[in-house]
């Protein structure tokens, strides 16, 4: 499903309001569901950016994701996201592409 998506975090520290609203959302095909992850060697539910091109994920998907608030015109994903070999938070609050 398509959504613009912002991304809340910066290597694991919230963004302030001014942060967020200087963002550009992204619009993404975001897609949840339970894959095996090799960095976190389990089964994970992981949220992405769907891209039918090969290579690397747009923005870096979310492992152990779950929707963590959810209205009419959007949701909130959150999960742990990795940078660099490194481990942080991070959530999307993805906004309906009307």
């Amino acid at each position: 499903m398509y959504f613009f998506v912002v991304r809340r975090r910066s290597h694991g520290a919230a963004l302030s309001s001014e942060q967020l609203r200087q963002q550009t959302p992204i619009r993404a095909d975001v897609h949840i569901g339970e894959h095996q992850s090799e960095l976190l060697g389990r089964v994970s539910t992981q949220a992405w950016v769907f891209s039918p091109a090969p290579g690397a994920d747009v923005i870096p998907r979310l492992h152990d994701a779950k929707i963590t608030g959810m209205a009419q015109q959007g949701m909130n994903i959150s999960g742990v996201e990795e940078i660099d070999g490194v481990l942080y938070a991070q959530s999307w609050w993805c906004r309906v592409d009307s």
